[in-house]
C-alpha cells in the first residue's frame, strides 16, 4: 500500500489523477516511480491511485473517493472498479 497520509513517507508527493504521468511498480519490497511522460522540474506528481474497497461501495464511500483532477478523461472516481467499467 503507498499511503501519503500514513507516516509521511514520499508517497505524500504522488497525486491522483485519471490521466496520470507516472506509475508505482513494486519489486520485492520496493516501490519505484516510473514516469509515462516527460516530466520537468516543478510538475506535479500523479499516477492512478487505483483503489479497492473490500465492503459495499456507499454513497458515503463514493463521496471519499470522488475524483476532482479535471482531466478530459476524468472517470469521477479514485476506486479501481471505475477504471473496468464498473458502475458505482
Amino acid at each position: 500500500m503507498i499511503d501519503g497520509s500514513r507516516g509521511g513517507n514520499s508517497a505524500r508527493f504522488l497525486n491522483h489523477a485519471c490521466t496520470p504521468n507516472c506509475e508505482a511498480i513494486e519489486t520485492g519490497d520496493r516501490v519505484y516511480v516510473h514516469a509515462l511522460t516527460d516530466i520537468k522540474p516543478g510538475d506535479e506528481l500523479f499516477i492512478d491511485y487505483g483503489l479497492s474497497i473490500d465492503r459495499k461501495i456507499t454513497n458515503d464511500i463514493r463521496a471519499r473517493y470522488a475524483c476532482h483532477c479535471g482531466g478530459s478523461t476524468c472517470r469521477q472516481s479514485m476506486l479501481w472498479g471505475a477504471t473496468t467499467g464498473m458502475r458505482f
